[in-house]
């Protein structure tokens, strides 16, 4: 999570580079990571280059009672 005041600024790519590197310095090939749906996230994941794979009816728990979806996305690094 980035405060909206820095988004915009690279602040959530930069660490999804950082992410991805590390991975790849690992000999990971693969990345998959979750959103709640319509968040600023999601946007940001598919501009990164993440599939979109689906999304997981009621997943996340609210801290106001109730359930949202998720929505399910990766990324292949070679």
């Amino acid at each position: 999570m980035v405060l909206r005041s820095y988004r915009g600024r690279g602040v959530a790519k930069a660490l999804m580079a950082a992410v991805e590197r590390k991975a790849a310095d690992l000999g990971r090939w693969l990345l998959v990571l979750d959103t709640v749906p319509a968040q600023p996230a999601e946007k940001l994941y598919e501009r990164l280059g993440y599939v979109r794979a689906g999304v997981v009816p009621d997943y996340a728990e609210k801290s106001s009672g109730g359930f949202d979806p998720t929505v399910i996305f990766y990324k292949q690094l070679r």
